[in-house]
């Protein structure tokens, strides 16, 4: 009878006790990943955050507010696994800094060109003009020296480059203190959709290619640890997966990150989905092209090869591998 009124009392103590961490199920490895902003661009990794993706791969992972710049120099210092500022670690990969750019969610950027001028209505027509930049040798210049050329223009004897700081593009055009200046998603939106005396000159994105975003790391990382970022991306790829067909769950998932009004949102979603690259890589000519746009910048003479910048071999690897398992059936369910 003590024996039995004594069980109970067992089992509540042996419910309380702490079970082996093989029992609790394996650690998960925390992984630091940089971002310079939240919008729908980097969604896939939020995603795959808030749907288990990365904990399906052993990893937790830590979002880090952080600069391009502030960010590459964190990832050369080995404080972060991965960066999402890739244009900026192109650039130091350009200056002879072993990183690497692995993967590339949208290969057209998200600008647009705009002027309070009447006369300037065309590309053309910025012959002589201002055009206001977030700083000198940044991606929105690079993004309008591609356009320039295009339109046959000369854009180191053409035009003038004004450097007007993050915030100060849109203030300055609305007062009219530069000819035209160069906007992101939310400043653009913000424009289409109050009764602003400004007109779009041009989408960027909609006639040049180039890299926008995407995912670097270190070269060391890609030698020694090259299944951690195999799982990162094949995480990473479910997450950019999702995002395609479920636009309504996609926005309210990142909705836990994202504070920019619900329009606004959806409007970046969408815009995000015209832009976004079939497979996570970038065509051979817009590798050379992003090149030769860092190499003018940075007025290096040198030639520098396309396998030096990007390596391509593990997203590629884990887009077939996802793609012959069936997307619809891993990602059921989530």
């Amino acid at each position: 009878m003590k024996l039995h009124r004594a069980i109970p009392f067992l089992l509540l103590i042996l419910a309380a006790w702490p079970l082996p961490s093989s029992a609790q199920g394996p650690k998960l490895e925390n992984v630091r990943v940089s971002f310079a902003s939240f919008g729908a661009i980097y969604y896939p990794h939020f995603i795959a955050k808030e749907l288990g993706f990365y904990q399906d791969e052993g990893m937790n992972i830590e979002i880090i507010a952080m600069p391009g710049g502030l960010a590459t120099q964190a990832l050369v210092a080995g404080d972060l696994h991965f960066s999402t500022s890739s244009g900026s670690s192109l650039t130091a990969s350009l200056r002879g800094i072993k990183l690497k750019v692995v993967y590339v969610n949208l290969d057209r950027p998200l600008y647009r060109l705009w002027s309070w001028r009447d006369e300037i209505r065309k590309v053309t027509d910025l012959r002589g003009r201002g055009i206001g930049v977030a700083s000198r040798g940044d991606t929105m210049e690079g993004a309008v020296n591609l356009l320039l050329r295009k339109h046959a223009m000369d854009p180191v004897r053409d035009v003038i480059w004004i450097a007007l700081g993050t915030g100060g593009r849109l203030t300055s055009l609305l007062t009219r203190n530069v000819d035209s200046a160069v906007l992101g998603f939310s400043d653009s939106h913000l424009l289409q959709t109050r009764n602003h005396p400004v007109h779009e000159i041009a989408n960027i994105g909609k006639e040049i290619k180039m890299l926008y975003t995407g995912l670097a790391t270190t070269e060391e990382l890609l030698v020694k640890r090259p299944e951690l970022l195999r799982r990162f991306l094949r995480a990473t790829v479910k997450g950019r997966e999702y995002l395609k067909p479920y636009k309504s769950q996609s926005l309210a998932l990142g909705k836990k990150y994202d504070r920019a009004p619900d329009d606004v949102r959806s409007a970046n979603y969408d815009a995000t989905m015209e832009m976004m690259t079939a497979d996570g890589t970038e065509d051979l000519e817009t590798q050379k092209s992003d090149i030769d746009i860092g190499r003018r910048a940075l007025g290096i003479q040198k030639e520098i090869a396309p396998q030096e910048v990007f390596d391509f071999r593990l997203v590629r690897e884990v887009y077939k591998e996802l793609r012959e398992a069936g997307f619809e059936r891993l990602l059921k369910g989530r």
